[in-house]
C-alpha cells in the first residue's frame, strides 16, 4: 500500500487541530470488560459550575472544538444545555464520545443537535448482539446502541463515526465489523489499542492479545480503505510497527499530547515530588507511552539526553546533534523534544540487522511520510564453520 500523500496532509490536519475535552460524568450504562476508567467511575456528575467555568477557559484560550467524554456523557442530566452552553459561548464544533445508547431516543438527540451537536462517535466494539454483549456486559445495549447510530446517520449534517476498541474478544472479526457499519453509512473508524489501566488491566488475560502474531487479522481489516476509498481509518496508539504497509494510518505523534495531558498529575508527582509511577513495571510492556516514560526518568536521573541518531541503512547526512537537559525542564517542550528527536521506531526485519542492538530505526514522522521500505537492514554476517 503507498502512502496517499493528499490523506496523510489531512490526517494531520486533523490531529493538529486543537480540541478542549471534557469530563461530563463518572458513570456509564455499560460495563466494558476494558474499561479504562472504571475504578474511577463513582456514580456522579460534574457540577454545571465546574462544566461551565471549563468550557469558558477553553473558549479563553481560543479552542473552538469540543470534545465532551465521560464515562458516559449523555448521562449528565444537564447534557442538553451543556451542549447549548458551549455553543452560545462560541464552541463551532461540538463532539460527543458516547456508546450511544441514549441517542436510540430520537427526540434527545435531535435535541442535542438542535442544541449545536455537530459530531458524535459511537463506540462499537462489535456487530452482533453476542459479540458486542460480550465486551459492554450490558444485555439489551446492542440494539439501543444500534438504534442509536441509526437514528444519528439519518440526520443530516451530523458526523458520524466510530470508535471500536480492537483487543483479545474482538480481533479476529475487525474486518466484519467494520464492513458492517460500512454498510449502514459509516465511513469514519478510529480502531484503538488497549492501555494497560482500568478494567483492562485488571481483565488482562480475558482482553490483551499480541499483535504481532495476528498480524493477518488486523491487515485485512487495514485493506478495507483499499476496497472503500471514500472511507477513513484511524490508529489510536497502535505501536507504529505492526503498520508495516500501512504507514499513512500510523498514528500523528501530536496526539501524544492528548496522552500527557491526561496522565499529567502522575508524571508530574514522578518528576517533582519523586512518587513512583502507579503505572511502572509489568504494565510497561503493553503501554504505547513506554519510550517517553523510559527518557522521561533517564532525563531525571542523568540530566541530559542527546537526540537519536540515524540509522546507517539510510546512508543520510549525520544530524546535528541536539540535547535537552534537566536545568529549567518543562514537561511540554520536552515531549516536543522527543518526538522531533527521540521518538524512533523500527521495522519486524530491523530485527535481522547486525545492528539492531545499538540502532533505533528512524523517527516517526520520516516513517509516516516515506514508508518502513526505506530501511535496509544489514544482515547478520554468517559464522565461520571451522
Amino acid at each position: 500500500m503507498s502512502i496517499n500523500k493528499e490523506r496523510l496532509i489531512k490526517r494531520n490536519e486533523a490531529a493538529e487541530t486543537p480540541k478542549y475535552w471534557i469530563r461530563l460524568t463518572r458513570m456509564c450504562n455499560n460495563n466494558c470488560v476494558f474499561c479504562l476508567d472504571k475504578f474511577i467511575q463513582n456514580g456522579t456528575s460534574i457540577d454545571m459550575k465546574t462544566i461551565k467555568c471549563q468550557l469558558r477557559e477553553g473558549r479563553k484560550n481560543g479552542i473552538k472544538k469540543l470534545v465532551l467524554s465521560g464515562g458516559e456523557p449523555t448521562l449528565h442530566p444537564d447534557y442538553l444545555n451543556i451542549v447549548k452552553f458551549a455553543h452560545d459561548i462560541g464552541y463551532d464544533g461540538i463532539q460527543t464520545v458516547s456508546n450511544g445508547r441514549m441517542f436510540a431516543y430520537r427526540k434527545f438527540l435531535q435535541k442535542a443537535v438542535d442544541n449545536g451537536l455537530t459530531e458524535t462517535t459511537f463506540s462499537m466494539h462489535g456487530h452482533t448482539k453476542a459479540l458486542y454483549e460480550r465486551q459492554s456486559g450490558i444485555k439489551g445495549s446492542f440494539q439501543q446502541a444500534l438504534t442509536g447510530l441509526i437514528n444519528a446517520l439519518k440526520i443530516k449534517g451530523l458526523i458520524v463515526n466510530l470508535d471500536i476498541v480492537i483487543n483479545k474478544v474482538n480481533y479476529k472479526f475487525l474486518e466484519e465489523i467494520i464492513r458492517f457499519y460500512i454498510n449502514m453509512g459509516v465511513t469514519e473508524f478510529d480502531l484503538l489499542h488497549m492501555v494497560p489501566f482500568g478494567s483492562a488491566w485488571e481483565n488482562r488475560k480475558k482482553v490483551f492479545y499480541n499483535p504481532r502474531y495476528q498480524l493477518s487479522y488486523l491487515h485485512k481489516a487495514f485493506a478495507l480503505q483499499n476496497e472503500f476509498p471514500w472511507i477513513y481509518l484511524w490508529t489510536n496508539r497502535l505501536p507504529a510497527i505492526y503498520l508495516e504497509g500501512f504507514e499513512e494510518l500510523i498514528q500523528n505523534p501530536y496526539k501524544l499530547k492528548d496522552e500527557v495531558r491526561g496522565r499529567r498529575r502522575i508524571l508530574e508527582n514522578y518528576l517533582w515530588k519523586n512518587r513512583r509511577m502507579v503505572c511502572f513495571g509489568e504494565r510497561c510492556r503493553y503501554c504505547f507511552m513506554d519510550m517517553f516514560c523510559q527518557d522521561l526518568m533517564t532525563i531525571k536521573k542523568t540530566g541530559r539526553l542527546e537526540s537519536r541518531p540515524y540509522p546507517a541503512c539510510l546512508k543520510l547526512k549525520k544530524p546535528r546533534v541536539r540535547a535537552y537537559t534537566w536545568k529549567n525542564f518543562d514537561l511540554d517542550d520536552f515531549l516536543d523534544f522527543f518526538i522531533d528527536y527521540r521518538y524512533y521506531v523500527k521495522s519486524f526485519r530491523c530485527f535481522d540487522c547486525r545492528y539492531h542492538g545499538s540502532c533505533s530505526g528512524m523517527q516517526i514522522n520520516y516513517i509516516r511520510e516515506h514508508g518502513f521500505k526505506v530501511l535496509k537492514p544489514f544482515k547478520t554476517a554468517r559464522k565461520k564453520v571451522s
